[in-house]
């Protein structure tokens, strides 16, 4: 059952990180491509919101089963940082990230490339800062 939990949450986290390398070169050249590709941007980045809140959800639960599954009083104090990591991680994602997914919305529906670019800029750095503390995160739970 361990095993299946351990396989089961380094999968969803994976695809968790995984899902979103590609975004910020794709919101890089929509954006400047011109307004049709802005537009089919918009329609991908809905897509892998959703798949970011399935998988990091998908991760938190299979998380808190192995946690329970082996024991919470077991655990090593490094599994908790790595859990303090990716719930930052979360809270980076649902203020500053979602903020500025909707101000990229509403800048390419106003036909704004540049503030399209400057919000998309805000949107590669929160995407990087969280992929940093998802990397703290992994380094931490595997110690």
């Amino acid at each position: 059952m361990v095993l299946a939990l351990q396989v089961a949450h380094i999968a969803i986290a994976a695809a968790w990180f995984g899902h979103k390398l590609l975004v910020p070169a794709d919101i890089r050249q929509s954006v400047h491509a011109g307004q049709a590709e802005a537009e089919d941007l918009l329609r991908r980045l809905r897509r892998a919101e959703r798949f970011g809140i399935l998988s990091g959800t998908g991760t938190l639960i299979s998380g808190g089963a192995l946690m329970w599954a082996v024991g919470v009083e077991t655990l090593s104090v490094w599994i908790w940082v790595g859990l303090g990591l990716v719930i930052v991680a979360i809270g980076i994602g649902v203020t500053v990230a979602r903020r500025a997914s909707q101000q990229l919305r509403d800048a390419v529906g106003r036909g704004d490339r540049v503030q399209a670019t400057v919000v998309g800029r805000q949107i590669n750095r929160a995407l990087g800062i969280e992929s940093l503390l998802w990397l703290g995160a992994l380094v931490t739970m595997v110690v």
